[in-house]
């Protein structure tokens, strides 16, 4: 892909009927749409319709579910209640599960409650089947908050995908970061110039380092980019009542971490990020082929990141289980670093205006490169989602 010169991005790389949750229907004539307007109507336009859509989804399955409302202290910018949704489905002492978790960047939650709004619809109805032996659990808005505030990052600025480290001991350093924090993000407001110093530095260390450096995870500038925290965010706590709540080590599990932002567009990619030569990493192979990237290899659409939530779950799986981030593209990349440097310059950590024209605008432009939100790339997400939960209960089932 040509890149643009003016504004220093981060790259841009990249038979028959399975058991499990299967579509029972014939196929459409090709005239048709793959999807109907039904089925995307699981896609939402807030978050308080998307955690509602949820929640009918919910109350449409058979039972018995266990769901539990997890509080989220804050408001949405129209005073909405925000909260983490858990859900399971089946037998809570069932040895093998699929896990689907969205919003852990909390605007690309649009998406990711879509795929899991769309998986109980279509297990409402008849038209998927959760095969004997298997479960399903669904952490639906990690980070509500910025969910509802159209933010990737919580109130506090976290990017809770950085936020899972021990801070017990000495935070990890980001020399990269600190010399470009005041490029990234300029005080002066002169971009022109931090630009230029953004592409020095990428002259003079290359992509992969200028890549590490800018969105590897830092803990140092509060107000910056991919700011990792000083302690557990609320999200984090949560989703750790998800770790505790029940027993992973001794089930085989299949973990699937819907985001959106990196890569072609429409294109769901499946990145591991297991060590090299791991268990957790032989098995993602095994479950989903050459499809299965690994930013260590270099061969994926992102790089190795500091206090992924990943991480948390490495930790406790056994065997026969590995985590995946289903990532998928939007827009061309160029643009990209270029936005989430303006929403940190203008939108600062906690509520804001959600009325104010500079906030609105640089709100906007996030939630377009994260959310397209038109019907083509809609489509693919679910076809996609529907393909990658099909090959990891496959696995499962298989193991």
């Amino acid at each position: 892909m040509k890149k643009e010169k003016s504004e220093p991005g981060l790259a841009n790389r990249r038979g028959g009927r399975y058991p499990g949750f299967f579509t029972g229907s014939a196929s459409p004539p090709m005239r048709s749409p793959l999807l109907s307007e039904q089925t995307l109507s699981a896609f939402s336009d807030t978050y308080a319709s998307a955690r509602q859509q949820f929640l009918n989804a919910v109350a449409a399955l058979p039972r018995p579910v266990f769901l539990q409302t997890l509080d989220y202290v804050g408001s949405g910018p129209q005073g909405e209640t925000l909260a983490t949704d858990v859900l399971w489905l089946g037998d809570q002492a069932a040895r093998k599960v699929v896990v689907l978790l969205s919003a852990v960047h909390g605007v690309e939650g649009f998406a990711g409650s879509a795929i899991q709004t769309d998986l109980l619809r279509r297990l409402a109805s008849g038209e998927a089947k959760l095969p004997d032996g298997l479960a399903l659990a669904i952490v639906h808005a990690v980070n509500p908050w910025g969910f509802a505030w159209c933010r990737r990052v919580d109130e506090q600025g976290i990017d809770i995908n950085r936020n899972f480290v021990d801070f017990s001991q000495p935070l990890p350093r980001n020399d990269g970061y600190r010399a470009l924090a005041d490029a990234l993000i300029p005080a002066d407001g002169d971009w022109q110039r931090a630009d230029a110093m953004l592409a020095q530095y990428l002259n003079k260390h290359g992509q992969f380092a200028y890549e590490v450096a800018a969105s590897g995870g830092q803990y140092e500038f509060s107000a910056g980019l991919f700011y990792g925290g000083h302690a557990p965010a609320q999200a984090r706590r949560n989703l750790e009542w998800v770790l505790n709540r029940w027993d992973w080590s001794d089930r085989e599990v299949a973990v699937i971490d819907l985001h959106t932002g990196l890569g072609p567009y429409g294109y769901g990619e499946l990145i591991c990020d297991h060590p090299l030569d791991s268990e957790g990493l032989h098995t993602a192979r095994r479950w989903f082929g050459a499809s299965a990237t690994v930013p260590e290899e270099g061969n994926s659409c992102s790089v190795p990141k500091l206090g992924l939530v990943d991480y948390a779950w490495h930790a406790i799986l056994g065997r026969n289980s590995c985590y995946v981030t289903l990532e998928y593209g939007t827009f061309p990349i160029a643009g990209l670093l270029r936005t989430l440097r303006e929403d940190h310059a203008v939108r600062k950590p906690g509520p804001h205006d959600w009325n104010d024209p500079a906030s609105a605008r640089v709100r906007d432009r996030l939630r377009l490169h994260f959310y397209p939100g038109e019907s083509q790339w809609q489509t693919l997400v679910l076809l996609r989602a529907r393909q990658v939960v099909q090959l990891a209960c496959t696995g499962l089932l298989q193991n």
